[in-house]
């Protein structure tokens, strides 16, 4: 698998727009070592926000491949892509991203020599970065004003762009860009003494936080200062100078040196050691006058291409207009169809209070069940399982149904039952679980019959009916199971394997009643089938029937009350990162 490839695959889980953002972020790590491998980077982060109308995206990757062409000094490819960023960062009002796009522009010109157009992106970048209130980018753009009128030797704006980056609160490596542009000016101007006096204090601050440019730069120029005053006294600076240029491979440095050695020789009368060092000089300058020759051919090259780039841009700015009348468009829709989302969102959340409204009330499970517990875990905002608790006469019946599907379908369903279920046991008096079932049937197989359409929506439920005088116990089940436990023993009581409601045949069912025997203090458990199908584990299966029984066998040392916590903390662990299958319900009753 390639690097590209295996990062690609350790992002997808990310919504796209965050993976933009991590390509575009290692893209720029990868610059100075990497300039291929941060290029393709750069192209796989416009592909996913171009896939997804992501605007802000497709900008950042054009302005992240025009850092990477300037690496290399591609300068036609960094105006092409710098100008597409730039044109996208005013249809989104980014004052800061077309600030930096002006920025890189600025760079490209003062390669080709055209200081009156850098200027004019100086300018319109520090206008945009005062209106973004963007205070460290304006203090670099105030000084690279500087650094451009300093250029076209317009010395006194040079100063007061310079002086107005002063006032602000500097860290020390701007402290000494600033400090030697003043001293350099200065020079320019013969004041000899204030260009001092400046250049000392770049070359302090420029120590301090190791920027070697200006360390050299300050050197050589004190040097220089010295010798037109006729000070021979430079060799200590200039063999600073030199063996740091030498680290740094700086070899337009080196060859300035050289001519600063020469000079000062030339003062002192060693005329041997004037000309060994201006042969030194000229050696090394003919070498790197011999690669500027061809950044030059470069130049006339960039000068074809950015003839091209500009029709280019004209094009692409119209094409960028209807880009974003379309961005607009789908944003509209989007809005709309979120605005839906949150209605549909709402109405279901008003469905959840109706369906909670016929779950008995925690107090009233209390009271009729002390000893008892229900966990409850629905797999949507609305579920299709509920749970039923009533007292009749002498009898309690409780219940765990589960109806057909989850989610928005399977409350409908569990609002018929519930409404069927109170109708059998409150209004007809059915206290057996057997006769309750086939009640049950009856009522929503007649329900259903009435559909044009087959219905196939049906019910599985298991109900117990506990008698509080005779201590009885008794059960029926539509695909349901009841489960006792007696501490020591675990016995599964199984129900019809049929559900209420829909069948194939349409046949007339009749359910079996179970008289269950029990003692006091055994425990019963009924469950709908969304714990045991639930898939996790280490290795994403099935939980299954068998491990669940055991589960409840496990658990019997663990008192009632708190067993529904045990099941709850097993469940979530056992699901992890898994998505919910279907509703839980469980119910666990200790007589």
């Amino acid at each position: 698998m390639t690097d590209i490839k295996k990062i690609l695959s350790q992002i997808n889980s990310l919504p796209p727009m965050e993976q933009v953002e991590k390509l575009l972020q290692l893209a720029n790590t990868k610059i100075e070592d990497d300039y291929l491998q941060a290029q393709e980077l750069s192209n796989e982060a416009l592909k996913i926000a171009q896939n997804i109308f992501y605007t802000k995206g497709i900008a950042d990757s054009y302005k992240q491949l025009a850092s990477c062409y300037l690496s290399v000094s591609n300068y036609g490819e960094v105006m092409q892509y710098a100008l597409q960023a730039k044109e996208l960062y005013e249809s989104l009002d980014d004052n800061i991203g077309q600030a930096n796009c002006l920025n890189t522009l600025g760079f490209v010109y003062n390669f080709t020599g055209d200081y009156k157009k850098r200027l004019a992106c100086n300018i319109e970048c520090l206008e945009l970065r005062e209106q973004a209130n963007d205070l460290n980018g304006k203090i670099s753009t105030l000084s690279n004003i500087g650094d451009t009128y300093t250029v076209l030797k317009k010395y006194n704006k040079a100063l007061k762009y310079f002086e107005e980056c002063l006032t602000y609160d500097l860290d020390d490596h701007m402290k000494a860009i600033v400090n030697f542009n003043i001293g350099e000016v200065n020079f320019y101007k013969k004041n000899y003494k204030e260009a001092t006096k400046y250049i000392n204090l770049g070359l302090d601050y420029a120590l301090k936080s190791g920027f070697w440019q200006i360390t050299i730069a300050a050197y050589n120029m004190l040097s220089s200062i010295k010798l037109i005053n006729g000070n021979t006294d430079v060799l200590s600076e200039l063999d600073k100078s030199l063996v740091l240029a030498t680290q740094k491979n700086a070899k337009e440095d080196i060859y300035e040196i050289y001519e600063l050695y020469s000079t000062c020789y030339k003062q002192k009368g060693n005329w041997q050691e004037a000309f060994r060092y201006l042969e030194l000089h000229n050696e090394l300058k003919n070498e790197v006058l011999t690669q500027n020759n061809t950044q030059k051919l470069k130049r006339i090259e960039f000068d074809f291409q950015f003839k091209s780039i500009q029709s280019e841009a004209n094009e692409i700015k119209e094409k960028n207009k209807l880009l974003t009348k379309t961005f607009a468009q789908i944003e509209l829709q989007r809005n709309e169809i979120e605005s839906k989302n949150i209605a549909i969102t709402d109405s279901i959340h008003y469905a959840k209070r109706i369906q909670n409204s016929i779950l008995p009330e925690d107090e009233k499970i209390k009271k009729i069940l002390p000893n008892s517990f229900v966990l409850y875990e629905p797999k949507d905002i609305v579920s299709g399982d509920f749970y039923w608790v009533e007292k009749v006469d002498d009898i309690i019946l409780f219940s765990a149904i589960d109806c057909t599907g989850h989610g928005v379908p399977g409350a409908f369903v569990s609002l018929i039952a519930f409404n069927m279920l109170n109708k059998v046991v409150l209004e007809r008096r059915v206290k057996q679980p057997s006769v309750i079932l086939n009640e049950l049937d009856k009522l929503m197989r007649n329900l259903f019959t009435k559909s044009t359409e087959k219905v196939r929506d049906g019910v599985d439920m298991g109900i117990c009916a506990y008698n509080t005088l005779t201590k009885e116990l008794s059960f029926a089940g539509a695909y349901h199971s009841l489960f006792v436990c007696d501490g020591s023993n675990f016995k599964e009581i199984k129900g019809n394997r049929e559900s209420i409601g829909f069948s194939i045949f349409n046949e007339k069912k009749d359910f079996i009643n179970h008289t269950v025997d029990i003692k006091s203090g055994d425990t019963v458990y009924l469950s709908t089938d969304g714990f045991p199908d639930q898939f996790g584990g280490e290795k994403g299966k099935k939980l299954k029937w068998k491990n669940f029984k055991q589960l409840l066998s496990d658990i019997q040392i663990t008192k009632i009350q708190d067993q529904k916590e045990e099941l709850k903390q097993f469940f979530y662990e056992w699901k992890n990162d898994l998505e919910q299958l279907d509703d839980v319900c469980v119910m666990g009753v200790k007589l």
